[in-house]
């Protein structure tokens, strides 16, 4: 039988604007003493932005953590506005990267990113009937992102899907949940 873990102690290590690190002290099933790091991370959106039936829009950007590009969905974290309402991420979002505003939003699904050593949670929806937003309505992107967008059909997310190019976890998902949808 699973057992939970007792915490004796817990400590904020480091404290940033996204995430923080916890370090515990817990008894564990057997009365052993462990430690434990837990990265505290703010819960994040993204989006499966459908041009159409058959196309959606992906996103190419740096990304530091792994020294390269990568294709993936629009998302970003939710600040204090969206808790209650995460299709408020969702509208920024896609005003800040995409340059749209969808006539429908649809929460799809929702995961632990990596349960091993974070509670980082997102949230995944579906974006239709997408529409440019108006040069003087369109938000600031975050500072130093640069991206291009990229529309793809079914077909050519498959083709990367199946070469090993879609690496982002969250983008994987999405395109399963497309293909699931397809039936």
């Amino acid at each position: 039988m699973a057992e939970r873990e007792k915490i004796i102690s817990s400590k904020i290590v480091y404290e940033g604007p996204i995430f923080s690190v916890e370090t515990q002290d817990v008894v564990l099933y057997n009365g052993r003493q462990s430690k434990r790091d837990v990265v505290r991370h703010v819960p994040a959106i993204a989006i499966l932005p459908f041009v159409d039936d058959n196309h959606i829009i992906l996103e190419k950007q740096y990304r530091a953590t792994i020294g390269d590009f990568i294709l993936e969905i629009p998302a970003g974290k939710l600040d204090d506005r969206d808790f209650d309402r995460p299709e408020h991420a969702v509208e920024r979002e896609l005003n800040e990267e995409l340059r749209m505003t969808a006539g429908s939003i649809k929460r799809v699904v929702g995961f632990f990113e990596t349960v091993g050593f974070s509670d980082a949670y997102m949230h995944i929806f579906i974006a239709k009937n997408l529409k440019p937003v108006e040069v003087e309505e369109q938000l600031p992107r975050d500072l130093g992102e640069s991206l291009d967008l990229i529309t793809v059909s079914f077909d050519e997310m498959k083709s990367l899907f199946d070469e090993g190019k879609l690496n982002d976890q969250k983008t994987v998902l999405a395109f399963l949940y497309w293909s699931y949808l397809r039936g």
